[in-house]
């Protein structure tokens, strides 16, 4: 465990509360006995003068046990010398809050307490207070184990050759000609989970961007060997697009060959900067389009604030199509969308030649899933 120290945890009632109490003694004696909490009156030679019933039921010392001897005893020796810091500026008139130490139990284990303490009195008398919170600590410290972990296999897939890319054909409609590859991470690396957790636990530990570009430097490496007249897709989270890797790695291409993909479920925290960003972006010859379409309100938002190129109608919608008239009437609504802006509609997750059908009598410019063509790694 680490060195005592300061945290905005929950910590006991303020001592002056105990202070203020001493005007009742009757109210005082109460206060002192029921309270949850470790009270005590220290001295600033280093010795407690009076602690409640608390500190035996958490701590398991008499009273007898805990004032015959220097409190600093019973500190842990990694906490002590912070300890002793805090004390002298309890002694020089500073009041403590919220200040952590362990503690040993009469059995040898410790305890992690939060300290609130007065600042010393005329006599050199201390009032404080103490909380366990020994199971936040633990709690805390498995946590920050399990983000240790999680960085680790995150930084480990990013310099990982497991990490490979697959790139699955868009087709053009009614043509069936490839009009473009949309280039998918897959990781064949422990633990096996689809790719989707891989970038949401990056995410989560800060090195979402970090991964990202790594799948698109390794896919824009790739572009070469894609049929000439075909566009490279990738995926990129606003984040990702505003950043310098990024625009470092595209502008080593013909833009008019790229297609960037905004995910629906990605947060964008200032579309007039990302609005700027595409427009450089868009200055080169890249085009935008917005992924899951019709998954939820985000999508929506992300066309109307982007005015993509492109918009991916999710497989949800495309999903049986031909037998549901509520989403084909979504999806022909989407098809009317995208005419008036200027821009086609890729149906993802075509299955079947049914719903190809009904997405190419809807006006769907463009269609991509298993039934055209599932994700394959290029030949070399």
């Amino acid at each position: 465990m680490a060195n005592a120290v300061r945290a905005a945890a929950p910590g006991p009632p303020p001592a002056t509360a105990l202070h203020g109490a001493a005007t009742s003694p009757r109210a005082a004696e109460r206060f002192f006995d029921l309270s949850v909490d470790m009270l005590c009156l220290a001295d600033v030679d280093g010795f407690l003068k009076v602690v409640n019933p608390a500190w035996r039921r958490i701590l398991g010392w008499t009273d007898e046990e805990l004032m015959s001897r220097p409190y600093l005893d019973y500190v842990h020796p990694d906490d002590r010398e912070a300890t002793l810091a805090e004390a002298s500026k309890v002694a020089s008139g500073f009041q403590t809050i919220h200040f952590r130490n362990r503690y040993r139990c009469r059995g040898g284990s410790y305890k992690w307490l939060a300290w609130t303490a007065t600042a010393a009195m005329a006599d050199g008398s201390i009032y404080a207070g103490a909380r366990d919170v020994t199971t936040a600590v633990l709690a805390e410290e498995e946590a920050n184990h399990l983000l240790r972990q999680q960085r680790a296999r995150i930084h480990s897939a990013i310099a990982s050759e497991a990490l490979t890319m697959v790139f699955q054909p868009i087709v053009t409609l009614p043509s069936r000609e490839v009009g473009g590859l949309e280039a998918l991470s897959r990781f064949e690396l422990a633990p096996k989970r689809p790719p989707d957790q891989w970038f949401a636990e990056a995410e989560a530990v800060g090195l979402r961007t970090q991964l990202e570009m790594r799948a698109i430097r390794d896919a824009v490496g790739c572009v070469d060997r894609l049929p000439r007249a075909a566009f490279l897709s990738v995926n990129a989270s606003p984040e990702t697009l505003l950043s310098a890797d990024f625009s470092e790695v595209v502008s080593e291409l013909d833009g008019e060959r790229l297609v960037v993909e905004v995910t629906e479920h990605a947060a964008v925290g200032d579309y007039e900067q990302l609005k700027q960003a595409i427009e450089r972006l868009r200055r080169s010859g890249i085009r935008l389009a917005i992924d899951d379409a019709g998954a939820g309100y985000s999508s929506l938002k992300h066309i109307v604030r982007l005015v993509p190129e492109f918009i991916k109608l999710d497989l949800f919608l495309t999903r049986d199509i031909n037998r549901d008239p509520v989403k084909r009437a979504l999806a022909s609504a989407l098809v009317n969308f995208g005419r008036e802006i200027g821009a086609g509609l890729i149906a993802e997750g075509v299955e079947t030649a049914e719903e190809l059908h009904v997405l190419e009598e809807l006006g769907v410019t463009d269609a991509q899933g298993f039934y055209l063509g599932r994700p394959e790694r290029l030949q070399v």
